[in-house]
């Protein structure tokens, strides 16, 4: 009878990391957060996962022939991907642990193909299209360094300590991302340990957020009011050096 990896006895490691939260202000450029950890025995892989805990709906338009054009033919609805997806590991997760196991633990991006679903705004869907918004929306995050899977990142030290670091880039939002740090023996998943991250905005971009969420009226009539004063105050500028 099979049994879920999870459903198995998995040792608790010890793992930390250098910071559990992460503040994002206007002149945010991106951070990062070493991640420690245990193993409980020699010989072992390490493999850890970084996660949103939110989905990142997305908008997708697919191309296609029209006449001797290409333009927009189909738009679809996104649902079912994290903002963020990160794997490093000691060595290639295929070498680790069979797909029956990483498709259990969520690993791979096989895994988040099949967990995201489409639904079309303006066209039918047909089949290579889930493939085809997938890969559009892989590129996408990689570019911005929110999807990477770093299969040589991960060292383990004198046979018991591994040590590594995430990035979270500048397109990372407010919320909660989780590292799972998963330990494997000889194909079997024998230790886990879980760390938090929050990323909560401050300052000037906390008072935005907020008088957006609280009050989207006066949000919106001080935004018209700011873009009016930059247009004016561009406008000076202009003149100002057009006059020397």
């Amino acid at each position: 009878m099979f049994v879920p990896a999870l459903a198995l006895a998995v040792q608790e490691v010890a793992t930390d990391t250098s910071a559990s939260e992460i503040d994002i202000g206007l002149m945010f450029a991106g951070d990062h957060v070493y991640f420690f950890g245990t193993v409980p025995e020699d010989g072992v892989d390490v493999v850890v996962l970084l996660e949103s805990t939110e989905d990142e709906p997305a908008v997708v338009n697919v191309k296609g022939r029209v006449g001797p054009l290409w333009m927009n033919t189909k738009q679809f609805s996104v649902s079912g991907l994290p903002l963020m997806y990160k794997i490093h590991a000691t060595r290639p997760l295929n070498e680790i642990m069979d797909k029956a196991l990483a498709r259990e633990l969520g690993l791979g991006y096989d895994v988040l193909k099949e967990r995201m679903s489409i639904k079309p705004i303006r066209g039918e869907v047909e089949e290579g299209d889930k493939d085809l918004v997938f890969d559009g929306i892989l590129k996408t995050r990689q570019d911005e360094n929110l999807y990477n899977i770093d299969e040589k990142r991960v060292e383990v030290k004198k046979g018991r300590l591994f040590k590594h670091y995430f990035r979270f880039p500048s397109k990372a939002k407010e919320g909660k991302y989780v590292a799972t740090s998963f330990i494997f023996k000889d194909g079997r998943l024998i230790g886990k340990g879980v760390d938090e991250i929050v990323i909560k905005k401050t300052g000037l971009e906390a008072m935005i957020a907020t008088l957006a969420h609280s009050h989207p009226a006066l949000y919106g009539v001080l935004a018209v009011f700011l873009a009016v004063c930059a247009g004016l105050f561009v406008g000076f500028i202009f003149k100002t050096r057009g006059g020397h």
